[in-house]
């Protein structure tokens, strides 16, 4: 890297997480046991009470499962509804419908409804049967050939792997984005390297300085694939682009152990390190491409080939609006970036809105303006030459 922000970075008065703190939440949520049934099996029930889908996501609930051993668990919301899920109920017909009728929905799936298959709950803590007797609380339920991955082995091997390709001093200043999450259904974190920054110049708003890291999403039950990307991060807002060129997108768990994907994010996190200077790079192209009679044009292909919620383009589409000068694709991608940082953001948001800044990276910054017929000011190819 040939440029450095000459200002030093204060990773607390940025909100970020320390890495103690942020493997402390997630071997927490590691710590997991776990009970097995079958479909079709006698005795198998469940129980949805009054006001089950109001409770916290992550909370006791009042839903119970009983297994054919006469065992009964407490099911958090989540774990209630990924077993209405697996019954063929979506989320939101199981909150729509009454307790009472969703209980005999569920009962009949798993009774009779679905073939003969191995379910597995995923247990932590204590919970409370219907009598208020003590009972173990189930905080997930997946397939019973899914194994959980440990995020936070996953969080130390991102940090061992930074430590080997950037140093000592780079893996040293490492911190977690504070846009975290953490459940059973889904987990991601950004690990972001201060040190390993390069300021970007010519943004309309003096010198910005970014820096690098990695990023990590995975799913203790198998919902989604676990994937590793690069991550651009501001130092200055907290903004944050996952770097689209440089994603090593789903690990394949069937017929895999926890031991295989540690080593498959390893590899995968030091190819992410080595597309750094590319992501500076593409970031800083930007600067020079301007939009600033065609921004809402740009937007609108942009939205349209990275979908998000119109909430999220009123937010992106409000920032432009209120910044000064010649607006340039920097400045989109920008804008785009900060409008994950907004409190209550779901993790699903946060995503599209990363991806979507990373696609505008990607793509350079190029528009027609007269290459193709008509000059139709549309976005080009990432491959296209002059």
């Amino acid at each position: 890297m040939e440029e450095y922000s000459p200002e030093p970075f204060d990773a607390d008065e940025a909100g970020l997480l320390t890495v103690a703190g942020a493997r402390e939440q997630l071997a927490e949520s590691d710590a997991l046991g776990s009970a097995t049934f079958w479909t079709r099996a006698d005795g198998l029930a469940v129980f949805y009470g009054k006001g089950w889908a109001e409770t916290g996501l992550t909370d006791p609930a009042p839903a119970w499962l009983t297994l054919p051993d006469g065992h009964v668990y407490q099911l958090t919301r989540q774990a209630a509804q990924q077993l209405g899920s697996t019954a063929k109920a979506n989320k939101r017909y199981q909150e729509f419908i009454p307790p009472d009728l969703l209980t005999a929905n569920v009962n009949f799936a798993l009774r009779e409804g679905l073939p003969e298959t191995e379910m597995k709950l995923l247990l932590a803590g204590e919970g409370k049967d219907r009598d208020g007797a003590a009972c173990p609380l189930a905080v997930a339920q997946c397939r019973g050939s899914v194994t959980p991955f440990s995020n936070a082995r996953l969080l130390d091997v991102v940090l061992l792997t930074i430590r080997a390709k950037l140093g000592h001093a780079a893996a040293d200043s490492a911190a977690i984005d504070y846009k975290f999450f953490d459940d059973r259904e889904h987990t991601s974190f950004r690990v972001v390297v201060p040190v390993a920054q390069q300021v970007i110049t010519g943004t309309g708003d003096g010198d910005s300085p970014w820096c690098y890291g990695v990023e990590v999403s995975n799913s203790a039950i198998g919902a989604k694939q676990t994937t590793v990307s690069g991550y651009l991060f501001s130092l200055a807002t907290a903004a944050g682009i996952t770097d689209v060129e440089r994603a090593a997108g789903g690990f394949q768990r069937r017929g895999s152990t926890p031991e295989a994907a540690y080593a498959w994010a390893a590899e995968a996190a030091e190819d992410v390190l080595g597309g750094m200077e590319d992501a500076f790079n593409g970031l800083q192209v930007l600067t020079g491409s301007e939009v600033t009679g065609d921004y809402q044009r740009v937007l609108g292909q942009l939205f349209r080939e990275s979908p998000v919620s119109k909430d999220l383009k009123l937010r992106v589409l409000a920032d432009v609006e209120d910044r000064d000068g010649d607006l340039t694709m920097y400045d989109l991608a920008d804008a785009v970036a900060l409008a994950a940082n907004l409190q209550d953001t779901s993790w699903r948001e946060v995503r599209s809105l990363h991806d979507l800044a990373g696609h505008i990276v990607h793509q350079g910054g190029g528009m027609c303006r007269g290459q193709l017929e008509r000059g139709c000011r549309r976005l080009l190819p990432t491959d296209w030459e002059d």
